[in-house]
């Protein structure tokens, strides 16, 4: 389990795979100098609440991922989480698309015994 941490004071949870992707989607929207509300579901303390902040150039964030090799990243899926920032919601954290998810997998299970 990675983290995301905002200014020093509020760290919020991610598995290392959603955080790297979303790494990724905010760097994209900062280097435009693009200000944006990031928002998610509480899944780590089980109420089911959300949350969201305001990103913005020049904010304080701090990615922590818990695996200390960086993944092979789904384009479609940042292309995603970028486009979400565009809409008055903003970035909302989401479960990778699944057809992306199957072929993926696909092509794993393709790659095992390959030298």
């Amino acid at each position: 389990m990675g983290t995301l941490t905002y200014d020093s004071g509020l760290t919020i949870y991610f598995n290392d795979w959603t955080l790297a992707h979303l790494q990724v989607a905010i760097g994209v929207k900062l280097h435009l100098r693009e200000s944006f509300h990031l928002s998610w579901k509480d899944e780590t303390d089980g109420d089911g609440g959300r949350g969201s902040i305001w990103i913005f150039p020049g904010a304080p964030l701090f990615f922590k991922f818990a695996d200390g090799r960086g993944p092979l990243l789904d384009s479609k899926w940042v292309e995603a989480l970028v486009k979400s920032a565009n809409t008055p919601e903003g970035m909302t954290v989401m479960p990778e698309p699944r057809p992306l998810v199957r072929e993926l997998t696909r092509q794993r299970r393709g790659s095992i015994g390959r030298i």
